[in-house]
């Protein structure tokens, strides 16, 4: 009874632990602006973390992809969730706020839940339907604001996070599609290293590395960026992943924005609108409907599962 509360307690634990190292990305990348151009962070951050993935799946001996399907599957991946991801929330870091950025960047499971019913067939329920039109709604009101404010910075930074979470939630789907045909190490690895590949283009075409002022703080700053941000939160949650079940874990998802948001006011004095904060709290109401769903949903098959299996006997 004790070790199984303790590891219950150990899996939260470290849930909200990955929760607050993802909300701190945004606040890491404003961090690092001062000392260079958002696109050579965005290389350098993908490659660092990329290689220390595949120098771990190295280590441990894990198999290397050889399907020609498999790898095209990883550079469709690293362009939409590193290519693109990277490009709209480096670029965004600019003209967002980090809390309010961190909130429209968790609106990707909405639209990975859009997608996956469109390109998977699967099944939407009308809780999932209104979850995902509440995000978008919550992203409206937010826009909005920005436009009769003619705060056009405010309003390029959302539509860059958009799309950035929009190639987020693609790399989602082609995920699950590669699902069990390719070692997860060398999969996130690989395609964090193959989405550096523009990266390094689109930074080298602007000059961006003649104005990289490289010192002990920009070191810091990146690295953190590259092994807090990214390569180490997605460790722990491949080891959450196989302490307990994901319905459980979805749960946790909903402290990202909380927590991107309180790093906001509290470091960087983030000021929101009271239309700016309805949209939020309705982005956070979509989010927490479409894990909640997610949650019951899980419970019912295994329900069903589980008096088809008792009927058999």
């Amino acid at each position: 009874m004790n070790s199984a509360n303790a590891l219950t307690k150990k899996v939260a634990l470290t849930s909200i632990l990955v929760m607050l190292l993802w909300a701190m990305c945004y606040p890491l990348i404003i961090l690092s602006l001062p000392f260079s151009e958002p696109m050579l962070t965005a290389f350098f951050r993908a490659a660092i973390a990329g290689l220390l993935l595949v120098t771990i799946a190295f280590v441990l001996r894990r198999p290397f992809p050889k399907s020609w399907s498999v790898w095209l599957s990883i550079i469709a991946i690293g362009f939409t969730a590193t290519s693109v991801g990277f490009w709209g929330m480096f670029y965004a870091a600019e003209l967002v706020s980090p809390g309010l950025a961190t909130v429209l960047t968790n609106t990707q499971p909405l639209i990975a839940g859009f997608l996956g019913w469109y390109f998977l067939r699967e099944h939407l329920n009308r809780i999932s339907i209104l979850s995902i039109l509440l995000g978008f709604f919550g992203i409206a009101i937010i826009s909005a604001t920005s436009f009769a404010a003619e705060n056009t910075s405010l309003a390029k930074g959302v539509l860059y996070i958009t799309i950035a979470a929009f190639g987020i939630a693609v790399s989602n789907i082609l995920l699950k599609k590669l699902a069990n045909k390719v070692d997860i190490f060398y999969a996130m690895g690989l395609q964090l290293i193959a989405g550096a590949i523009p990266l390094s283009f689109l930074s080298y075409s602007q000059n961006e590395f003649q104005t990289l002022q490289w010192n002990i703080q920009y070191t810091l700053v990146l690295f953190s960026l590259a092994i807090f941000g990214t390569a180490l939160p997605f460790i722990l949650w491949f080891w959450l992943m196989a302490k307990a079940p994901l319905y459980k874990l979805n749960i946790f998802s909903f402290l990202t924005p909380v927590f991107g948001l309180t790093i906001g006011i509290i470091y960087f004095s983030e000021f929101l609108s009271i239309l700016q904060w309805l949209g939020v709290f309705i982005i956070g109401v979509a989010i927490y409907l479409v894990t909640n769903t997610e949650n019951s949903t899980t419970i019912a098959l295994k329900k069903s599962n589980i008096d088809k299996a008792g009927r058999q006997i």
